[in-house]
């Protein structure tokens, strides 16, 4: 079975109030199955703190839901200076 995913990022612009060099940012996957969709949801937002130079700090917290087709996933993560 050919699987066709879809990633796009997402920036959410919430300062943490631990320290302000830090940020948290997200980045969304959908895939037929939930395994692929948090695979693209976290490799979105690597990238995102990868090309913005930051380091990725924390665990990635994943949110899941059922969409028109496969699932839908969100992943967050802090990237800091």
């Amino acid at each position: 079975m050919k699987a066709m995913v879809a990633a796009a990022a997402a920036l959410l612009c919430a300062a943490t109030p631990a320290t302000a060099a830090c940020q948290l940012y997200g980045g969304i996957g959908n895939g037929l199955t939930e395994g692929i969709a948090k695979f693209m949801a976290e490799a979105a937002v690597k990238n995102i703190i990868e090309n913005k130079g930051l380091k990725p700090t924390g665990e990635i917290k994943h949110t899941c839901t059922a969409a028109a087709l496969g699932t839908e996933c969100t992943a967050r993560q802090q990237g800091c200076k």
